[in-house]
């Protein structure tokens, strides 16, 4: 019923839109708004949408001023949208020009060194694509990486193994000197008539040609597709971000009950989504895994991040009895990121998840040596609480599990924000 309600009303909103933006020339609502997204992000990444953005806003705005006011319930909505989108740049914009400079991250923290690594299994990717067997061997031999392959088989977190990091790499290969190898081509196979004719059988001989291998050339390349790895990874990590802010929403909201002017709103929403041409536009090869990848590293990162949240707050009340809560809390979350982090370092068993059909119910990400983002979160949700739990309402309010879960996606936010900036920053850095 809702379906219809909602098909309906957008049947007559479209209507009513198109004959006020004839008769007053006034505001209307395009598709231009959704469209500039993807064109913003291939010209000059999310500062260039969220300019692109401020200025329809304020061209809207502007039409508005000076149109005739109505009581449409389109004209109502869409200045609610108007609304909505211009708080949500304003608060996308001002903290980004008065925030400080955050050092970036280190150790198994820092994703310039994933970023490097998938920047490697994607070059070697395009070079078996193109037949370079050459330039792939090297490539894959240098610095012993031949653990890194160009299918995105190896999924682990830490595949670049470099005191230095991604900087020891690249200055490595920037000071590599250049050599040439010969190439031996085998010969082509003759059939036996083929090979009683003397004339084709001295022709078929194999053929050999020198192969010059560049490493500083081999160096800009891994700069340009880290490159674009970044333009890739950076809506990968708002996406995760508002997914994860979407649900502490829920988590902390009390329950509701969708109206039918909430229903509409989520159809017309859906519905400006699709109208805006927005697609699986991949630019890399291994985007699907890397999507994977980036997930799991962001959430390995909040684990950490939540342990030491953990320990650094102070309990609800001071009692005893939840300053033992908390204590408590913290062993049974560093029990958890124990087991759970080497399994996202490893990655997903994908065959081995194959072979159980049908998923039984209950942990059964367990039965698996590696996990992907989803596991984690979800392990911990279904985890029953402890007894620590049940020391007072402010422990069982926030080290459940359940509470621990929602704690995670919001660190989990917060760690992308951070990590999309240490992208840009790299990324910078190597130019």
């Amino acid at each position: 019923l809702l379906d219809i309600m909602g098909s309906t009303a957008a049947f007559q909103t479209i209507n009513n839109r198109h004959a006020l933006g004839k008769g007053r020339g006034a505001f209307t609502w395009s598709n231009r708004l959704c469209k500039t997204k993807l064109a913003a992000v291939k010209d000059g990444g999310m500062d260039a949408f969220t300019a692109q953005l401020q200025a329809a806003l304020a061209e809207a705005e502007a039409n508005t001023d000076t149109s005739s006011s109505s009581d449409t319930a389109t004209d109502a909505y869409a200045t609610e949208i108007l609304n909505k989108s211009r708080s949500a740049v304003t608060a996308t914009v001002e903290p980004s020009q008065s925030s400080t400079p955050r050092p970036q991250r280190t150790g198994k923290h820092a994703i310039s060194s994933l970023l490097m690594q998938r920047a490697i299994q994607t070059q070697l990717y395009y070079l078996a694509d193109m037949r370079d067997e050459p330039t792939y061997m090297w490539m894959r031999e240098f610095l012993n990486h031949g653990h890194l392959d160009d299918k995105g088989r190896f999924q682990e977190l830490d595949g670049l193994r470099c005191d230095g990091g991604w900087q020891y790499y690249l200055e490595q290969l920037e000071n590599a000197p250049s050599f040439s190898i010969t190439v031996q081509l085998a010969p082509p196979r003759l059939s036996a008539q083929q090979q009683r004719n003397p004339y084709l059988a001295a022709q078929a001989v194999g053929r050999s040609y020198e192969e010059t291998i560049l490493p500083s050339k081999i160096s800009q390349t891994l700069r340009t597709v880290a490159r674009s790895l970044e333009t890739e990874w950076v809506p990968v990590l708002f996406e995760i971000a508002e997914e994860d802010r979407k649900r502490m929403q829920l988590y902390n909201a009390p329950p509701q009950i969708q109206t039918a002017a909430a229903a509409y709103q989520a159809f017309w929403c859906e519905r400006q989504v699709v109208a805006g041409g927005e697609g699986d536009d991949q630019g890399t090869p291994l985007h699907a895994l890397n999507e994977r990848i980036v997930a799991r590293f962001c959430t390995r990162v909040a684990l950490d991040e939540l342990i030491d949240e953990l320990q650094g707050e102070s309990p609800a009340d001071d009692s005893a009895e939840d300053e033992e809560a908390k204590r408590a809390a913290v062993e049974w979350l560093r029990d958890f990121a124990k087991e759970w982090e080497p399994k996202l370092k490893r990655g997903p068993d994908d065959n081995k998840r194959r072979s159980f059909g049908v998923a039984p119910p209950g942990h059964w990400q367990r039965l698996c040596d590696g996990a992907d983002a989803d596991d984690v979160t979800e392990a911990m949700w279904q985890e029953l609480p402890p007894l620590f739990a049940y020391a007072s309402d402010d422990a069982m309010r926030l080290y459940s599990p359940e509470a621990l879960a929602a704690r995670l996606r919001r660190v989990r936010a917060s760690v992308c924000d951070e990590l999309i900036g240490d992208l840009r920053a790299t990324v910078l850095s190597m130019s």
